[in-house]
């Protein structure tokens, strides 16, 4: 099924959007959950992320990290279920600056189907699914 306008208009106004973020350590998160996954196995991953998170040597993206986290397990606790398209979650501190903070969480609901299971912790969100979306089919 291909995307109406307004669906392709906020899919490449968030992919945009989300792809000009860098972070200055591998501190952003991105989740990517498939449709009629249960969400409460992606809460259990986080989780035994967040354990092994304290482990990072940098304090500083050691709390990033684990702030990131703690965002996207209360996202996921407070779902039932993935939506039926699945979800795209990102989470991470998006400042420029050194020793600042501007912790983000973005939650997305896609416009089709996210057939893709994906836990990635780096200094970029990971939009390469978002991106296929667009693509002319």
């Amino acid at each position: 099924m291909a995307l109406d306008e307004r669906e392709k208009t906020d899919l490449e106004e968030f992919a945009k959007r989300m792809k000009e973020y860098k972070a200055r350590h591998t501190e952003l998160i991105t989740v990517y959950v498939p449709a009629g996954f249960d969400i409460n196995l992606i809460t259990k991953q986080l989780e035994s992320e967040k354990s092994t998170a304290a482990n990072i040597k940098s304090t500083g993206t050691r709390k990033n990290v684990q702030e990131a986290l703690e965002s996207l397990i209360r996202v996921t606790k407070g779902m039932k279920q993935a939506p039926k398209n699945g979800i795209a979650l990102f989470a991470g501190n998006v400042s420029r600056t050194e020793g600042q903070d501007d912790l983000i969480t973005e939650v997305f609901e896609p416009p089709e189907e996210l057939g893709v299971r994906l836990y990635r912790c780096d200094q970029i969100f990971v939009i390469d699914p978002l991106d296929e979306m667009l693509e002319v089919k």
